[in-house]
């Protein structure tokens, strides 16, 4: 129930798939912590991850196959 919870989770994931999160502290999401460089894009991928049944595979894949992670 609590959306933190996703948010952190898709943000380690987003951190182990690119080399830097979405959050620049994935260890702080508190209120000492920095904010996400894409808030939308972080909130987005959460509500679906939560959408999708907290299917990592389809994280995963959502991720992969994006636009942003081809140019990478």
């Amino acid at each position: 129930e609590n959306p933190l919870t996703a948010r952190v989770f898709v943000n380690r994931v987003w951190l182990n798939l690119f080399g830097r999160g979405l959050v620049p502290t994935p260890d702080n999401f508190g209120v000492s912590g920095q904010t996400p460089s894409h808030p939308e894009l972080l909130d987005y991928l959460a509500v679906t991850f939560v959408e999708d049944g907290w299917s990592v595979k389809n994280l995963i894949r959502q991720i992969v196959l994006s636009r942003v992670y081809r140019l990478d």
